[in-house]
């Protein structure tokens, strides 16, 4: 069976990569095991311009539904995670009203 904490950690861990162009402290790792909660902050100048801010927020409620509160990467980490194999129907994009969630099939929560 999936371990949706271990997927979520490694998947938070790869996407807080920092590219070899940015400074170490770039990407801010938020991870609170005990409470379910792992959040990704940028926090660099690029360009002039700077750059601040939750990038993705993922929950793990009790009954281990992934939810995703946030996901502003390049990349879909609802897909990422069905790669990784968890089921859709665990997945619940709380970014989305529930109405839509269950139109897309994943989790309603």
């Amino acid at each position: 069976m999936i371990n949706p904490q271990i997927t979520v950690l490694e998947l938070v861990a790869r996407l807080a990569k920092v590219d070899s162009n940015e400074q170490a402290d770039a990407t801010i790792k938020i991870i609170d095991e005990p409470g379910g909660h792992y959040l990704l902050f940028n926090n660099t100048w690029k360009d002039g311009r700077r750059y601040y801010g939750c990038f993705l927020h993922i929950d793990l409620s009790a009954d281990s539904k992934i939810w995703i509160q946030h996901d502003g990467t390049d990349i879909n980490v609802a897909e990422q995670l069905m790669e990784a194999g968890i089921a859709k129907e665990e997945i619940v994009l709380g970014f989305q009203p529930p109405s839509v969630r269950v139109v897309l099939g994943f989790g309603v929560g």
